[in-house]
Order: structure tokens, then C-alpha cells, then sequence
């Protein structure tokens, strides 16, 4: 196993190779060249520039540091949302949004009115026996008869996925 491995990885690096030495093109040159690549190539994208307050500017900023956005239709009638304005002759509407408010509003939930809770002292054990099965027999009877038809099912979907491969 490692001869053969051996083996791959030389001939790998020829065929590597081969296009720089012996496959000539039709001027009888190489195929190609190592001066063919330069560093210039593989250069690092522009990166945007972060404002001294760390935070990324986004969108037209507006009156009280809000991004601008536009909201306008096409002329296929659906809704376009853009940082700049439409096409001249299109009505808009602007909107300005806050990028360090929350845009989600917060659920108010209703206060129920709670009755006091009724402790108990700590020296008293509770008997499991108290609490009682949460249960009852004809539930656990039902599900047991859900899970024999769910089994019954995808016995008969194997048998007819069986019949049709067999076809």
C-alpha cells in the first residue's frame, strides 16, 4: 500500500510537470510557463473601511444617524426596498430606520392576578404513591395500537417499494 502510494504521488508531480516541459503547443513552445504566474495575481481583496467608532456606516445616513432606505414599485408591480433612489418618473417613499434601535417590538404579556402560593412545611415526605400515575391505562392502550398501524404502514410501503424494484 505505501508503493503504491508512493507511485500516485510520482505521478501526480509528472503530470504536474508535463505541461511545463514536454506537451508542446503548436508554436512548439510549452504549454506553459512559469513566468506565466505572478504574485500580482493573488492579491487581497478592497476591504471597506471601519469609521474610528468601530461601528460599519450602512446605507445613506440621514438626519440623526438613521440609514435611508426607498421603497418603490417596478413595472411589474412588486415592492423594491433600495439605499438609492429610484429611476427618474418612479413615485417612493422613504423610510429611515436607526441601525442601534430594535426593530422587533417587545410582547407585553397580561399580568394574571396570582394567588399566593401555598407552601408546605419541609418536614413532611411526599409518598410517591400520593401523586399518582399520570397515565391511565386506555391511554397507553391507545398508543400502543397508534404505534402497531404506524408499523403496519411502513411494512406495507417496504412491500410496495419491493414490488416496484422488482418490476
Amino acid at each position: 500500500m505505501k508503493l503504491f502510494a508512493k507511485f500516485l504521488i510520482a505521478a501526480l508531480f509528472i503530470a504536474m510537470l508535463l505541461p511545463f516541459t514536454i506537451i508542446k503547443g503548436p508554436e512548439g513552445r510549452p504549454l506553459m510557463s512559469f513566468s506565466n504566474f505572478s504574485l500580482s495575481d493573488f492579491s487581497m481583496p478592497d476591504l471597506p473601511d471601519v469609521p474610528s467608532g468601530g461601528k460599519m456606516q450602512s446605507a445613506i445616513r440621514g438626519n440623526g444617524g438613521e440609514d435611508i432606505f426607498y421603497q418603490w414599485y417596478d413595472s411589474d408591480g412588486n415592492v423594491q426596498f433600495t439605499s438609492e433612489p429610484p429611476p427618474k418618473g418612479v413615485e417612493y417613499t422613504t423610510k429611515g430606520f436607526d441601525p442601534d434601535t430594535n426593530l422587533i417590538q417587545a410582547l407585553e404579556l397580561p399580568q394574571e392576578e396570582s394567588e399566593p402560593a401555598q407552601t408546605e412545611p419541609a418536614s413532611r415526605a411526599h409518598n410517591p404513591e400520593d401523586i399518582g400515575n399520570p397515565y391511565s391505562a386506555e391511554s397507553i392502550q391507545k398508543l400502543l395500537e397508534e404505534a402497531k398501524n404506524v408499523e403496519k404502514l411502513f411494512k406495507q410501503r417496504i412491500k410496495d417499494q419491493e414490488s416496484a424494484l422488482n418490476q
